[in-house]
């Protein structure tokens, strides 16, 4: 059905509901208010609609109005509760009810037709749920309506209720006094989160909900005064019931007057931004548009052509659109340029911020190009920071490696070498024998060398893992120390350099400083998912308060918290060196 042909029959069936409400209730002589039964009726059932149908001429308020047509609809069935007819007037008061619960909704909603929040939803739902039950069940047990409205004052002279049970003809006290509460905190509820969300919403929301706003403050104040009025029995609850009902038809003039404020207020902004985007062709439009729209959270993310990814306009980088924000889209030619995040209270404005990044298209390809050069500026920059940080790190292993493995074997070639040259007086077959197998050592430390340029491991740790390539280096020592190991098997590359190149760094420090009458023991075991090692010996040890690290020793702790593990270097002089680590290998 067109457009047009669907409004024309939403405004026809109007009219018939609040023509036919209007007939029903002038056949009662007992319907209230007493002056203005029908019209107070006619007038809230057209006006909602009539609203309803505004809205519907805006795409972006088109939801809204869609729920202010159903209200005036739900409306003509509330307001049967002035009609003579038994039945018909049942089913008004059963309406009844759900009526604070549909305003305060229509409150909250207001104006881009969805509650915001979490909170909003439990405070109508929950509290419409539990008066609805309520009152359902004082409907069954009583005969009278449960609470006395400025609609319903018939009192004694209301028609039979059709749905009653006959159990009594009143609703029991503390039955009606929770309706009361209940009534209270919904119709004092909405104006309180209205409240609260203009303190911190845009300037747009903030116009088009303060009509409401300040009706739902009246209508709120009218209700506890006309409850408080009834529950004292004072004489003001009629001239409280008369303005509580003028207020409820003028809530839907001022759903109304709200739509058309934002109207306004949405073509101003567009207005004047195209206006300043004219005056200042180099403005921000990020900052241009939060300041009109008045959400200083606002931003721009370009969309990067080639990567896909998305950037500010300085060309950092942002990693994923956030879910809490409302996101619209600027295109060029069905290419993407921008994507303006919002505050999710402009939701129902899409249409404004959408026109707003239209007008400043040229503006945001301008900004998007230099956001695209400004990334790829800083990637060219982070590509050469991390190219000199590499460069950084292969000297640094070079550096260890060399110091923790060639280096070693050296220093050890060196005291052999001492001792074959004082042994060569004394017994120069044993001296041969030592310089031959130097020599060979000489050839290993040669190869070695060789294996660590290439970043490559030590042949016996590569081969055969990380307790026989140990067991040969504590076994070569000019000193040999002790090897105790069980249960080791092959571990990830960097564990196991890491763990060899400590252990060899440890033994090879026990031979310079233990002394010539100490002994070693290098131990190697799993504990739980780690991987840990430890060297004791019994040599003279040092007072490790007034010591400092040697870099030796600074290796090793960085070998080891490269890979989160933990190495721990205690002596006491006279008492040996223990040298105790361990890596995570799970």
């Amino acid at each position: 059905m067109p457009v047009a042909w669907r409004r024309l029959t939403i405004a026809l069936l109007g009219a018939v509901a609040a023509g036919g409400v209007g007939w029903t209730v002038s056949t009662n002589a007992h319907a209230t208010p007493a002056h203005g039964a029908v019209l107070i009726r006619i007038v809230i059932i057209a006006t909602l609609i009539a609203a309803g149908l505004y809205a519907q001429t805006s795409t972006f308020q088109a939801r809204m109005g869609g729920q202010l047509i159903a209200a005036g609809f739900f409306s003509a069935f509330w307001l049967l509760n002035g009609s003579g007819n038994r039945l018909l007037f049942s089913i008004g008061v059963v309406c009844t009810v759900l009526t604070p619960p549909v305003f305060a909704y229509l409150m909250l909603a207001h104006p881009v037709g969805r509650l915001r929040s979490r909170l909003e939803w439990r405070f109508v739902w929950r509290l419409g749920a539990v008066a609805t039950a309520l009152w359902l069940v004082a409907i069954v047990v009583a005969e009278q309506p449960p609470l006395k409205t400025p609609l319903i004052q018939c009192g004694i002279r209301c028609p039979d209720n059709a749905f009653s049970l006959g159990f009594a003809a009143a609703a029991p006290a503390p039955l009606k006094a929770l309706l009361l509460l209940l009534w209270m905190a919904l119709t004092c509820g909405a104006p309180l989160l209205l409240y609260r969300r203009l303190r911190s919403g845009p300037n747009l929301v903030r116009l088009a909900t303060l009509p409401v706003f300040l009706t739902s403050v009246a209508y709120g104040v009218l209700v506890i005064g006309y409850l408080g009025s009834v529950a004292a029995g004072a004489k003001t609850q009629g001239a409280f019931g008369t303005a509580y009902v003028s207020c409820a038809v003028t809530l839907p003039f001022a759903f109304l007057i709200g739509l058309g404020m934002e109207r306004l207020a949405m073509a101003q902004v567009v207005t004047e931004f195209v206006s300043q985007l004219g005056r200042r062709p180099d403005a921000d439009p990020q900052a241009l548009m939060a300041s009109l729209l008045g959400d200083p959270f606002l931003r721009i993310a370009y969309q990067r052509p080639v990567t896909g990814t998305y950037v500010d306009s300085s060309g950092v980088a942002i990693d994923e659109l956030p879910g809490d924000h409302e996101v619209t889209w600027v295109e060029q030619d069905g290419r993407r340029v921008a994507a303006i995040i919002y505050n999710q209270d402009l939701a129902g404005q899409e249409r404004i911020v959408q026109a707003a990044g239209t007008a400043a298209l040229m503006q945001l390809e301008n900004v998007q190009l230099q956001a695209e050069l400004e990334a790829s500026t800083a990637e060219m920059v982070a590509s050469r920071v991390r190219m000199t940080e590499a460069a950084h790190t292969e000297r640094q292993r070079l550096e260890r490696d060399l110091h923790d493995g060639v280096q070693q074997q050296l220093v050890g070639m060196r005291i052999k070498l001492d001792l074959a040259t004082e042994t060569m007086q004394e017994d120069p077959a044993r001296a041969e024998l030592a310089f031959d197998a130097l020599g060979r050592e000489m050839d290993a430390a040669l190869k070695a060398l060789r294996l660590v340029a290439h970043g490559i491991y030590p042949e016996l740790l590569h081969d055969r893992g990380l307790a026989d390539a140990l067991r040969a280096a504590a076994r070569n020592m000019p000193r040999p120390a002790s090897f105790r190991a069980s249960g080791i098997g092959r571990y990830a590359e960097d564990v196991e350099l890491a763990v060899y190149y400590c252990c060899l760094e440890a033994l090879q420090n026990a031979v310079k400083h233990a002394g010539p009458r100490a002994a070693a023991v290098l131990r190697l075991w799993e504990n739980g998912s780690s991987l840990c090692f430890e060297l004791r010996d019994t040599g003279r040890g040092y007072d490790a308060s007034r010591r400092s690290l040697g870099s030796g020793l600074i290796n090793m702790r960085d070998r080891v918290q490269t890979i989160g593990g933990t190495v721990e270097i205690t002596s006491r002089k006279g008492r040996g060196t223990t040298v105790r680590g361990c890596v995570p290998v799970a």
